[in-house]
């Protein structure tokens, strides 16, 4: 065998663990998008992203316009089977974006296939790429984000701008995106801080500002040319007073009609935030298919109230919602969405009688379905919850780590295994920082102002399974005997280490 066969072996055999990961994840791409022909539909956003992609885009629907213009370019909305293979492959490509930084971050295969797994494996991700949603794009722009700018060593002025377009068009896809988009900015601008004013830093954060500039100003600015407000949201008000009507003190409201929309009802017996904003018997609409006028915005200030008033009661419960996420078991209860709905379906719809106490939730319809590969389907996608724990606590074991490496740093001490001298202990790396950050900000956003909904998890749970890998990884490894010092390497300033080589300077 020439050396050419010979290196080629070399590199099968090293990326082997990743290929198997690989494969499997497009088989199960593949079998989804035969059992579920063409397309799974949500009511009624699936309907509102293509009434938009097949009439005419406004900036003023209840969700950012980013989506059905995404359907225009692919003519998605005309070719559903094109559609939910492009989303599909995306987060494929998602998964593969993330292996091959993890590769250069952690240097060992197993690791980063490991960390590219959920994002390739994950049956949330699975589902929502099938689906006539903006999940699948979301995910995998934030992750693209998240990618060119956790590559080791300093981020480039063209990954800068990179990063900033892709988080930026994420937020006019889905407003969630706001959160990755501040957690990444202020990783970078911690970094030009501490670059104490050298032109580098100054220079990467200035890009990054610049480049996320664009999509949002273009598209506030479209807004106001349609009447509209200087703004990617034109209804954050709406959907904030379903937050917080489920708990609102009655007696905190300063008026008459601001009272007009309390329920009544004990806060024990009532419904999640879903029952207020939809029905049209709700106390926002009174009877009324449409919202009446000035009846919105009304219900923005009962929101604006309610926070002011009770900022506790909005951190417990929304802490509440963070922990359900990480449960091994479906988190679903009288103030959660439907968990039933993203798993991968075993009927042609879901949809509830009204008395049910989740008939207002979204619910999919679909015209056909493999009726072999579907209950098999609906096996594979009941396996996503309850490897949540160990999700969550890898990102507390990556905090953990980054504590001790930061303290054995600082007392001189060499963290790293036998036979990895004169590394340092500076912890997972800015890989980890920036996807558990990425990741958890959307959870946290859509808790504070929308509750919770598996549909959320699904578009980050590849960012968050990277990071729970590199966490529980980081750990182990400050976490082993520190190493005597060797005089022969003594003077050798120390190297970083395999997850910390890319630190968030």
């Amino acid at each position: 065998m020439g050396r050419a066969g010979i290196l080629g072996c070399a590199t099968l055999r090293r990326h082997a663990l990743f290929g198997v990961i690989a494969v499997f994840g497009l088989v199960l791409r593949g079998l989804v998008t035969v059992a579920y022909p063409s397309a799974i539909m949500y009511l009624g956003d699936s309907a509102a992203y293509l009434d938009q992609a097949r009439r005419r885009m406004w900036p003023g629907d209840w969700r950012p316009s980013g989506f059905p213009m995404f359907l225009r370019l692919i003519d998605g909305q005309a070719h559903f089977t094109r559609l939910v293979v492009i989303q599909q492959l995306l987060t494929f490509a998602a998964g593969l974006g993330l292996y091959i930084v993890a590769l250069r971050v952690a240097r060992r295969p197993w690791i980063a296939a490991l960390a590219a797994a959920p994002a390739l494996l994950w049956p949330w991700v699975l589902d929502l790429g099938q689906f006539v949603l903006a999940d699948s794009l979301f995910g995998t722009l934030v992750t693209g984000g998240v990618v060119v700018l956790a590559r080791p060593g300093r981020p480039t002025v063209p990954a800068c701008v990179a990063g900033g377009l892709l988080l930026a068009t994420a937020v006019v896809i889905r407003t969630v995106g706001c959160g990755p988009l501040v957690v990444v900015g202020g990783v970078l601008a911690g970094a030009a801080v501490r670059a104490c004013g050298r032109r580098g830093g100054l220079a990467r954060s200035t890009a990054f500002v610049l480049a996320a500039a664009m999509p949002i100003l273009g598209y506030s600015t479209w807004s106001v040319a349609n009447g509209g407000a200087f703004s990617v949201s034109a209804h954050s008000g709406f959907f904030l007073y379903g937050r917080m009507a489920p708990f609102a003190d009655c007696a905190v409201l300063s008026r008459a009609d601001l009272r007009t929309l309390c329920d009544p009802r004990p806060v024990a017996e009532r419904p999640q935030p879903d029952r207020y904003l939809w029905p049209d018997d709700s106390l926002l609409r009174q009877g009324n298919r449409r919202i009446p006028p000035g009846r919105e915005d009304l219900a923005g200030e009962f929101a604006g109230e309610v926070l002011r008033a009770q900022p506790v009661m909005v951190a417990t419960t929304t802490v509440g919602y963070l922990i359900g996420y990480f449960s091994p078991v479906p988190h679903e209860n009288a103030k959660t969405s439907r968990a039933a709905t993203w798993e991968m379906p075993d009927a042609l719809a879901n949809i509830l009688p009204p008395e049910a106490p989740h008939a207002a939730d979204g619910y999919y319809v679909l015209t056909r379905r493999s009726q072999s590969l579907g209950g098999v389907l609906l096996t594979y996608s009941r396996l996503g919850y309850a490897p949540m724990p160990l999700v969550g606590t890898g990102l507390l074991a990556g905090l953990a780590a980054a504590a001790i490496g930061r303290r054995r740093g600082r007392r001189g001490q060499d963290c790293s295994g036998p036979g990895r001298r004169g590394q340092d202990c500076s912890g997972p790396g800015r890989l980890f920082w920036l996807a558990s950050g990425a990741g958890m900000s959307v959870l946290v956003t859509a808790a504070l102002t929308a509750g919770f909904d598996y549909r959320y998890l699904g578009s980050v749970i590849g960012l968050l399974g990277a990071a729970a890998v590199l966490g529980w990884i980081g750990l182990v490894e400050v976490l082993r005997p520190p190493v005597a010092a060797d005089p022969q390497v003594i003077l050798k300033p120390p190297q970083p280490s395999a997850l910390s080589e890319s630190g968030s300077g």
